[in-house]
This record gives structure tokens, sequence and C-alpha cells, in this order.
């Protein structure tokens, strides 16, 4: 028998002239080497055939895992029960299976599409319910020891994935402190904050306040959110124009806005600020919350009525 010829692992250099045959290797092989037989490899070529097994009493080996696909069904993919065979492509199915697919989806085989035409293709494969019997037993039983095998390991790997993250939470705060520790400032050192936005800049004073449709008001909707905190710098002509935007009201020189002191509805002109309203006009200046009240001018809402 001959020897496999030595493959090239290198490619030879193109030819230095023109006129010279380029070098064209075996393109289904993964090797560099010559064409000999088109369409296959010199190991396809010269390889030494399988000798043929002529022992009667032979047994061969395969792993259950490899032929579990084969028992079970493509629809429900458990193992199938009533094993039904459809003619024209030879793929089995559960009974229950097949005939929900033929009844609710279309005529056609679910692994390969192929149409069937009625029940009539259905042929019962009573060897295969055998054959799964013999290998697998009760089939009721198994599952149940599927599950707790799938309930076992979802609950050992949960608790992986927790043991995991917590020790990767340890970690990340572990780098936190380091770092921390290695900010001048945290161990007793006084540092300058960097300042933010313009220099020289004081930041606003807040003030919470709460913006209600008057009573009698029905020309605008509600607010969403009445609840606002914002500057106390804040004038009313400012507020108007928030509230246009809000309630798509155009122009906003038609809102009121209007404080009680007194039991007493104040209008408010549009130059006042909210800190001189909480101060000076409020019933009661101590609360930390301001309520307003908001409405069309009713002459203007008069006119256009």
């Amino acid at each position: 028998m001959s020897k496999r010829p030595p493959t090239h692992p290198n490619p030879p250099a193109p030819p230095a002239n023109a006129g010279e045959e380029l070098v064209v290797f075996n393109p289904v092989s993964k090797w560099q080497e010559y064409v000999e037989v088109p369409g296959l490899t010199l190991f396809d070529i010269h390889r030494e055939p399988r000798r043929e097994n002529e022992d009667p009493d032979a047994r061969v080996r395969i792993q259950l895992k490899v032929l579990g696909p084969e028992f079970h069904c493509p629809v429900c993919l458990g193992y199938i029960r009533n094993t039904r065979i459809v003619k024209e492509c030879l793929h089995r199915f559960c009974y229950d299976c097949i005939e929900k697919c033929l009844r609710v989806g279309k005529k056609q085989c679910p692994q390969c599409r192929i149409h069937i035409p009625s029940r009539r293709s259905f042929r019962p494969d009573t060897n295969f319910d055998e054959l799964i019997k013999s290998i697998y037993g009760d089939i009721e039983e198994l599952e149940k020891l599927e599950e707790l095998e799938i309930e076992k390991l979802n609950k050992k790997n949960m608790n992986n994935a927790y043991a995991e993250s917590r020790k990767r939470g340890m970690l990340h705060q572990a780098e936190q402190r380091k770092r921390k520790a290695a900010i001048p400032g945290l161990l007793g050192e006084t540092v300058t904050p960097p300042a933010r936005g313009n220099a020289g800049l004081k930041e606003s004073p807040l003030i919470e306040i709460i913006l209600r449709r008057h009573p009698q008001e029905t020309a605008v909707d509600r607010l969403r959110k009445e609840y606002i905190r914002t500057s106390k710098e804040m004038t009313m002509e400012t507020l108007k124009i928030f509230l246009g935007r809000k309630l798509g009201y155009s122009p906003y020189q038609h809102f009121q806005i209007l404080a009680i002191a007194d039991e007493d509805a104040v209008v408010l002109p549009n130059d006042i600020t909210l800190a001189v309203v909480h101060r000076e006009i409020c019933d009661n200046p101590m609360n930390r919350e301001m309520i307003l009240y908001y409405r069309i001018l009713p002459e203007i809402f008069d006119y256009t009525g």
C-alpha cells in the first residue's frame, strides 16, 4: 500500500517569470496538497478502508444522552407517548401533539414542514413505544426524577451565583476603601473641594411650593405634578411662562396667580418673587410649603366665552 505523500507546510513562492505555471492546491483540503482526484483529498484516496465486523455477537456501546433526542417529541419536548409516525416524512410525535398541530395549525409536519393531507397519514408505532419502555422503564417516574434533578441543579447554581455576586461585591468594597484611603483629606487633611459652575456665583436658596388650579377655573387643566421645588428668586412672570408651557396655553400673560392672606385671595404682580410672597403675604410663613393658585383672567375668559 502506498504511503501518503508529504504535505507542504508553506506555500511555494510565486513564479519569477510570467510564463511559469502557478501551483494550485486542492481547494477541498485543509492542507496544502496537490490535486490527484478532483473533489478528494490525499487522505480520502490513500486511507485504509474500515474492516467489516463479522462477529454476530458484537455490541456497540453508545451513551444514552446521544440517543436521547431521538426519543423526545419535537412538539412537547417530552418523551414520546403513544407514538405516531408520519408516512410522508417518517418523523415521530406524540399522538396528542401531532393531532393538535394538525387541528389547530397548518396541515404540515412540525419538524420538516412537509404537507400532511389528513390524519390518515398517521400510523401507530408500537415497536417504538416498546423500545422506549425497555430503555427507560416507567416514563412518569423518569420525568419526576428529572424534575427533581433539575430543581437541585437550579438551587445549586443559584447558591453559586449568590456566592460569586457577594464575593465580587466584597472585592469592590475593598477597592473603594483603598481608593478613599489614597485620597488626601480623608485621613485628617483639609482639602478644598473644586468649584462647581461659574466661580464667584452663589447657589440660590430653594423653596417648595404647591401650585394648584383655582377651584372655579375650567379653561385650563390641572398640573400633573403640583409640587414644585425651585429658586426663591423666581418671579411670578417666570412662573406664568412655566404654566403656559406645561399646560399648552398661550399667551402666558393671561394667567393670574393668587395667594391666600387672611382668608382672602391676593393677586400677585409679575415682578414679585416667591421669597417675598412667602415672607410677607402667606398666612403662615413658618410652613415649609407654600400654596399658590392659578387661573385665567376672568375678563379674558368671559370675553372668549
